[in-house]
């Protein structure tokens, strides 16, 4: 039963916070005020943003309208408590005018007259609220009444803050240069407390994210804890001191002031904190795409670190526009209608993101590939970025391409190879005998064999070429090598083994050289004579006779046939 009569309770303060507020004349308004005053000093807090209502904000800021609202709801409560007890059917329901006035007097405090006034003004909505007058002036009227007791009858406001003014001596009551002297020792002590709590809790931050660093193998060196303390010292001072200086009841215009500075700063160092979370974080993963096999994460973790620190500085400043009072909304509207000539006029950019956006769906080439672009181009790719790419040449310069070009580009990736090929021709000198050059051949096909990370079942190695100077024997192999420094490598060690080869079997390799030969009449010809009616038939007999006994194998001699037969293999 307790429980059911607590839910109704509960479902009935709500639906009463809920209800519109009734400000149809004065005496409605001041109920208003008072009956949810009520609510308030009997512990429910929510009643104190309904009294907030009944008064004129229209001219306050808006960052500080609600807290300077619920400061002059507690002052006019405690001044009204203390001069009588309100008669509410006194106060008129249709006044003869657009104002009604409760009080207006002079007062006297520490030798300066203030004229203090409590009305209700009718709006242009038909709506009774308490006048910025009352607003400004019942500080003022508070102070004069706070000698006196309340009237019998009606509940005392008490506050934490009543009791620490009680305490304080009378000379901090005065004002000297725009403040009180209570307030400006409020402040230098809100200073003081956010200094001392913004250097341990920076302390303790860094320390935290430097061993979540460490536990993830992240590189969080001291360079890069040094960019954490100035944005994580200005959050904690700057969020301190937003809480803190409500509560010490400074004037709208100083307050507005003062929290707007605090909002800007704390606002700030959100930024520079996402800012270098971001780079943090893109840390952690470029170290895991380091270490998988998928070299897109290589693209990716760049684009992604540049993206998030662009909104996160786009956000950022959208919301220090909002605290500086820009209005930011008729400036974002205001970029919607240019829309059209902004992207105009940022063509290239956009064309330029839209290519990044290609490399990521596409995949090209990687970061660390070997590519030529558009025969033109060629290099290792390097860096790629929202705007363009980064190809580092193999004389070492930088070449920043946009990514717009790649698009439509002829990219040739020589990094996604599976196989590294090498072609060449060895010459050798015309003297060298058939046998030789056979045996030569197979040692070399022996030899490709016979190395680690060369490809078994596609290369060849024949005979094929006269050329001018020299015998031309075709070598084309592959490589299964990760990379250029590999290749070379190997090629080097299969160039050595073949020049080993070739010296063990007295085989001399050719060089460009010409031979003059002088014709002499009179040098007796061969012994072989051919009839011209028996040229044919003697040439097919030649024929015959040397393919019945070849020099060569019948069989492929090059790839997987080579490694398949053991019996065509020669002992060198």
């Amino acid at each position: 039963m307790k429980l059911i009569t607590l839910l109704f309770i509960s479902t009935f303060n709500i639906a009463t916070l809920a209800s519109p507020i009734d400000l149809s004349s004065p005496r409605m308004t001041m109920k208003s005020f008072l009956k949810s005053m009520k609510k308030y000093k009997l512990g429910d807090d929510e009643y104190l943003i309904r009294a907030t209502k009944t008064f004129d904000l229209s001219h306050l800021d808006d960052v500080t309208k609600l807290p300077t609202a619920e400061l002059a709801a507690k002052r006019l409560i405690n001044s009204l408590d203390r001069i009588e007890y309100i008669d509410i059917k006194k106060i008129p329901l249709k006044p003869n005018s657009d104002k009604w006035t409760y009080l207006k007097k002079f007062i006297n405090l520490d030798g300066e007259d203030y004229e203090v006034e409590i009305s209700i003004s009718k709006n242009k909505n038909n709506e009774w609220k308490f006048t910025k007058k009352t607003l400004a002036t019942v500080e003022y009227l508070e102070k004069s009444l706070l000698k006196k007791n309340v009237v019998k009858g009606v509940v005392q406001l008490k506050s934490w803050k009543d009791s620490i003014k009680a305490y304080m001596p009378d000379w901090t009551g005065k004002r000297s240069f725009v403040l009180l002297n209570g307030q400006w020792l409020a402040i230098l002590f809100l200073i003081f407390i956010s200094l001392l709590i913004e250097r341990l809790f920076r302390l303790y931050l860094i320390s935290k994210i430097s061993k979540l660093a460490q536990k993830r193998s992240i590189d969080f060196e001291n360079n890069y804890e040094n960019k954490f303390k100035v944005p994580v010292g200005l959050f904690t001072f700057s969020g301190i001191w937003l809480i803190g200086i409500k509560a010490i009841e400074l004037s709208d215009d100083v307050y507005a002031i003062t929290y707007r500075i605090g909002v800007v700063c704390f606002t700030f160092a959100c930024v520079l904190c996402a800012y270098n979370i971001v780079d943090l974080i893109c840390m952690f993963l470029q170290k895991k795409a380091s270490e998988s096999e998928n070299k897109f994460d290589d693209i990716l973790v760049p684009l992604v670190r540049k993206s998030a620190k662009t909104l996160v500085v786009l956000i950022g400043i959208v919301f220090i526009g909002d605290s500086l009072t820009l209005d930011m909304k008729s400036l974002l509207a205001g970029l919607g209608i240019g829309g059209l000539a902004f992207a105009l006029a940022a063509k290239d950019t956009i064309s330029n993101i839209f290519g990044s956006l290609t490399v990521l769906l596409d995949r090209p080439f990687r970061i660390g590939d070997w590519v030529t672009i558009n025969d033109k181009i060629d290099g290792t790719v390097e860096e790629v970025g929202l705007r363009s790419t980064r190809i580092r040449t193999f004389y070492d310069s930088l070449i920043t391409l946009p990514n717009g070009l790649l698009t439509n580009a002829h990219i040739d990736n020589y990094g996604q190879r599976k196989f590294r090929r090498f072609s060449t021709k060895i010459g050798i000198q015309y003297d060298t005998s058939a046998e030789k050059i056979e045996a030569f051949c197979e040692g070399i096909r022996q030899i490709i064999l016979k190395h680690k990370w060369t490809r078994k079942d596609n290369f060849h190695v024949y005979l094929n070429g006269l050329g001018s100077s020299s015998l031309d024997i075709l070598l084309y192999v592959f490589w299964s090598v990760p990379d250029w420094s590999s290749e070379l490598q190997e090629k080097h060690r299969l160039l050595i083994d073949i020049i080993r080869l070739g010296k063990k079997l007295e085989v001399e390799f050719a060089f460009p050289t010409q031979t003059l030969h002088v014709f002499n009449e009179e040098k007796i010809q061969g012994n072989i004579s051919i009839k011209k009616e028996e040229a044919h038939n003697f040439g097919a007999v030649l024929a015959e006779e040397i393919t019945n006994s070849p020099s060569t194998t019948p069989i492929h001699r090059s790839g997987s046939n080579v490694r398949n037969n053991p019996d065509t293999k020669l002992s060198l």
